[in-house]
């Protein structure tokens, strides 16, 4: 199921991620330890790609961070 970008700022944010800024269309994410960029092309959506490189970063399973709501 592939995710929005607001489908994973949610999950992010929930998880103690804030937006520190964005540069074009990515915006970086960080907790204060790690900081990792997050595509945001309007009307596309986040790739499978991408959302595992995300969930690896996180140290997450994919059934965690897809529970995530």
């Amino acid at each position: 199921m592939p995710y929005s970008f607001r489908d994973i700022e949610k999950r992010l944010r929930k998880l103690g991620y804030k937006a520190v800024r964005q540069k074009g269309s990515h915006v970086l994410f960080s907790n204060g330890a790690n900081t990792f960029p997050v595509p945001h092309h309007a009307g596309r959506d986040i790739s499978p790609g991408v959302e595992r490189q995300i969930v690896k970063l996180l140290q997450m399973s994919k059934d965690e961070f897809r529970r995530l709501v």
